[in-house]
C-alpha cells in the first residue's frame, strides 16, 4: 500500500469517526433521533437545508401506532412534504424501495407530495422492531410537530450489560439548537465525569433519561447512570442526598 493510499484510507476512517461521533440528528437511518409515545416534537423542515428528519421508534407486534405531523403558524403552510413509516432493517432513505415503505402520504408511495395541513395514518405492527418515521420537505420554512401514539403492549426490549456507571451530582446540561427541540442534551456532566458525543460515555440518547437528569439538577441528587459498551447510557438512578 503506497502512502498515499494509507493517508487517504486513514482519513476516510477520520472522517467516518467524526461522523459517527455526530450523534443523531434525523438526516439519515444511522442518525435517526429517538422517540417515544406520547412525545411532541417541533422543528423546522426545509428543502434546501433541511429536507429529511427521521426518527426511530420500537414497535411491538399486535400494537396499532397512529403517527400525526401537523404545520405550525408562522411557516410555510402552503409548502409540500411527506410523512412515511418504514420497515426495520431499512439503512438508508437515500435509495427506498416500495417494499421498505408500509405507510406513507406523498411520493415514498408514488402518489406525489402534497400541501396538506396535517398528515396521519395507523399502522398496525406485524413484527416487533425499530420502525423508522420520515419526514421530508419539498419547501422552504415548514414548521412543524410531530407525535406518535399507540394501543397495545409495548415492546419488551432487555437491557444491555453494563458496562460502568457514572455516579454523583449532576454538574450540568448542555443544550443546542440541533439538539433541544428533541429533548436532548449535548453534554452531560455527573460527578466531574462527562458524558458527550465524543466521549467515551455518550449524552443520552432519550428525552425521558434527559428530563430526569434535569430534575436531578434542580433536586441536587445524587444519580447513577449505567452505560453499555459502546456507551449508551440505558439505565438511570436517582438517589436521595
Amino acid at each position: 500500500m503506497t502512502n498515499r493510499m494509507l493517508a487517504s484510507l486513514l482519513l476516510g476512517v477520520a472522517f467516518n469517526a467524526q461522523l459517527a461521533a455526530q450523534g443523531p440528528n434525523g438526516t439519515d437511518i444511522n442518525k435517526a433521533i429517538p422517540i417515544y409515545f406520547g412525545q411532541t416534537i417541533t422543528d423546522i423542515g426545509d428543502g434546501s437545508t433541511n429536507p429529511i428528519q427521521v426518527y426511530s421508534i420500537a414497535l411491538s407486534k399486535g400494537q396499532s401506532v397512529t403517527l400525526l405531523a401537523s404545520k405550525l403558524a408562522g411557516g410555510n403552510s402552503g409548502g409540500t412534504w411527506t410523512l412515511s413509516l418504514l420497515r426495520p432493517g431499512v439503512t438508508t432513505v437515500k435509495a427506498l424501495q416500495s417494499s421498505d415503505v408500509l405507510a406513507c402520504r406523498g411520493h415514498y408511495c408514488n402518489d406525489g407530495s402534497n400541501t396538506a395541513q396535517a398528515q396521519t395514518f395507523t399502522y398496525l405492527v406485524s413484527a416487533s422492531g425499530l420502525y423508522y418515521a420520515v419526514l421530508q420537505f419539498d419547501s422552504t420554512g415548514m414548521n412543524y410537530s410531530f407525535v406518535t401514539t399507540a394501543q397495545g403492549t409495548p415492546i419488551a426490549v432487555p437491557n444491555p450489560p453494563s458496562a460502568g456507571c457514572l455516579t454523583g451530582r449532576v454538574d450540568y446540561l448542555t443544550y443546542s439548537l440541533q439538539l433541544i427541540a428533541t429533548g436532548l442534551a449535548d453534554e452531560v456532566s455527573i460527578g466531574s465525569q462527562k458524558a458527550c458525543a465524543t466521549c467515551t460515555v455518550k449524552a443520552p440518547l432519550y428525552p425521558e433519561i434527559v428530563t430526569r437528569l434535569e430534575n436531578a439538577l434542580r433536586s441536587k441528587l445524587n444519580v447513577e447512570a449505567c452505560y453499555d459498551s459502546t456507551g449508551s447510557i440505558f439505565q438511570i438512578k436517582l438517589v436521595t442526598p
